[in-house]
């Protein structure tokens, strides 16, 4: 069983088993601050686990 995570459709390699979803979000936030406070989704695929972030679309101003 893999994971996958994807940031804007941009696959990126699995951290660790040790690494949560979330920590993921946090340690990657550094790098593109879009996922700061973009919403995760998850889904699987065979026996793989997917995890999908995308940027929250938000307002100006």
């Amino acid at each position: 069983m893999a994971r996958k995570f994807i940031v804007d459709g941009t696959e990126y390699p699995d951290p660790g088993s040790d690494v949560t979803p979330e920590q993921f979000k946090q340690m990657m936030a550094g790098f593109l601050p879009e996922l700061s406070n973009a919403d995760m989704t998850q889904e699987k695929s065979g026996e793989d686990t997917i995890y999908r972030f995308k940027r929250r679309v938000g307002t100006k101003g």
